[in-house]
């Protein structure tokens, strides 16, 4: 996956792990708001962090 893509990707999840956490610190309970950020991280790490799947091409 190119890095643009990634950049995207990240910049989504971001975004949007934002405005669920502020909505549910705001009008409901704090602690999911901190599960949120933390499910957040952890998918922006697991972006850059593993490779790509596929099939392996061994010619």
């Amino acid at each position: 996956m190119s890095t643009k893509i990634k950049l995207f990707l990240t910049l989504g999840v971001v975004l949007l792990g934002a405005l669920c956490s502020w909505l549910e610190a705001t009008y409901a309970d704090s602690f999911v708001a901190i599960v949120i950020i933390g499910l957040t991280v952890f998918m922006i790490i697991a972006l850059w962090l593993f490779p790509e799947a596929g099939a392996k091409d061994d010619n």
